[in-house]
């Protein structure tokens, strides 16, 4: 079994750089893959707290202030303070935002294609089915 766990986290590894680097080479994007994942995450949860996304990300909210700096002033989200609390700031995508995830969604899924077309069709659905049942937490 120690062997399958070794292949299978080297494979999972390459996979991922590849598809990463592929994103990277083909996509001029503006904003860096940090900024895509909050970008992914307001569109996902909609408007969120700075706590919110600082948690989400796993990182302090003074990190997440200087990125959401850098994107207020691309234009990709805006800030805004809570109604109740206004002490609270909200930060929430704009169209330019939602413009540029929708673009490196639609390049990185092209190049998830071009990996699964490797696959024969039945491959593609079994190995979707098995990585969904890993990822399962009901079971």
């Amino acid at each position: 079994m120690d062997d399958h766990v070794n292949r299978f986290q080297i494979a999972m590894q390459l996979l991922k750089r590849n598809i990463e680097s592929g994103v990277q080479n083909t996509f001029e994007s503006p904003v860096t893959k940090p900024q895509t994942f909050m970008l992914y995450a307001l569109n996902k949860f909609g408007q969120c707290k700075v706590s919110q996304l600082a948690e989400m990300m796993e990182v302090k909210p003074s990190a997440i202030t200087v990125m959401i700096d850098r994107l207020e002033g691309g234009g990709y989200v805006k800030r805004t303070h809570g109604t109740v609390d206004r002490r609270s700031v909200l930060v929430e995508m704009t169209p330019l935002g939602k413009d540029v995830l929708k673009k490196a969604i639609r390049q990185r899924n092209e190049i998830l294609k071009t990996y699964l077309s490797r696959l024969e069709q039945e491959e593609v659905r079994v190995i979707t089915e098995l990585l969904e049942k890993m990822v399962d937490s009901d079971k």
